[in-house]
């Protein structure tokens, strides 16, 4: 497996979401143990707690949740951490235009898909994750 990033952490209330995802992102072999959180906070905890310089993390990120929301969570991650390298995907079940405008004001989001993730997620996300991160 390429786990040439240090982190791959999926966040969605939905149970189902987090489970179906983690099995396309281990079975598409992007990384053999992505993290998952039901509790957006605890995911911002998480990621807080491993902030340094040499963090890579790539986010896949819902936008409705309860207590926290996906914009919510990306305002207090370009308020709070100092030095990983993180980037987000967006993975949402909203088809609204509003969403996708502004998914694009966020600098740590790299692209916008419609739940679920599938095999053509993860090789784009292969193809292109080279420049995202910076190393190509």
């Amino acid at each position: 497996m390429s786990d040439f990033l240090a982190n791959v952490l999926i966040v969605d209330d939905d149970l189902a979401i987090l489970f179906l995802h983690k099995v396309i992102i281990k079975g598409g072999m992007l990384h053999s143990s992505p993290l998952t959180f039901s509790d957006p906070k605890v995911a911002l905890t998480h990621v807080l707690e491993n902030d340094s310089s040499d963090s890579k993390m790539l986010i896949f990120l819902d936008i409705n949740m309860p207590k926290m929301n996906g914009w919510e969570f990306l305002d207090q991650l370009k308020t709070q951490i100092k030095q990983a390298d993180i980037k987000v995907i967006m993975v949402t079940s909203s088809l609204d235009q509003e969403d996708r405008d502004k998914a694009q004001e966020y600098r740590l989001v790299i692209d916008f898909w419609e739940k679920p993730l599938d095999d053509q997620n993860i090789s784009t996300i292969k193809a292109n994750l080279g420049s995202w991160l910076g190393l190509s």
